[in-house]
């Protein structure tokens, strides 16, 4: 069994599948990072079964087509659970050093926790706003105003994705454990329909969330391997009797 920690940087986007948005606005990726724990179990020689517990930023950028001053960037957090089964194999740098690397898939879930913005539009500038910051919140926008709460009704905050990648496994120390992990995420879910989002301005912008999270992340990864077989608990351990 193998516990440990992993964090690092990933690239997000929201694959639309609205042609009517699509027309008016170009969707693109934006950064964040993940960050959280990792438990392996030994399943049978050289196969592994994995999961994770990780706080994630997922999120896009927004430019428009129609209006040039049109930038909308959005980070979505969220909590990801993936299980994914692993294969390693081995590999070799030189006769003496030699390095196991390894692949993998399988489904992750995900729920959707919130997140923030910032907007620009031609509406925002003739208003005498140059940006606009806004945090998100679930639900049908109250009566009352605040323009800065982006309000998302109908929204799909438990999501489910399939993953896949790989890696290299280095061993530093006994029964320590370092991987450099890439991963691409395929979202399944519809994140909300093409009226979830409720801005109240800029009122000539209406954001479609008819679209899936995908994304790209690279993790750092540093595990301790523990054993319930005596001889590999006693193995480095001094024989001679006192």
């Amino acid at each position: 069994m193998r516990i440990g920690v992993k964090a690092g940087p990933q690239l997000s986007w929201v694959a639309g599948d609205d042609p009517k948005y699509n027309s008016v606005a170009t969707v693109r990726p934006t950064t964040g990072f993940h960050a959280g724990l990792v438990l392996a179990f030994k399943v049978k020689d050289r196969y592994f079964l994995n999961t994770e517990l990780i706080y994630s930023q997922k999120g896009k950028r927004v430019e428009g087509k129609i209006d040039p001053n049109l930038r909308d960037k959005v980070v979505y957090n969220h909590i990801d659970v993936p299980v994914l089964f692993s294969m390693h194999f081995k590999g070799s740098l030189t006769k003496e050093r030699q390095f196991k690397w390894y692949i993998n898939a399988g489904p992750t879930t995900s729920y959707w926790l919130g997140g923030k913005g910032v907007i620009k539009s031609g509406d925002l500038i003739e208003n005498g706003l140059s940006e606009l910051k806004y945090k998100i919140a679930f639900g049908t926008r109250p009566d009352h105003n605040n323009a800065d709460i982006l309000y998302i009704k109908d929204a799909k905050r438990l999501q489910f994705s399939m993953s896949i990648g790989g890696g290299i496994l280095l061993e530093p120390a006994n029964r320590q454990k370092v991987m450099i992990d890439f991963r691409y995420d395929i979202g399944h879910t519809r994140i909300g329909t093409p009226e979830s989002s409720q801005f109240m301005v800029p009122a000539d912008y209406q954001d479609s969330l008819k679209g899936r999270n995908k994304g790209i992340r690279m993790s750092l990864i540093y595990l301790f391997e523990f054993s319930s077989d005596r001889k590999e608990r006693n193995k480095g351990k001094s024989s001679i009797k006192k």
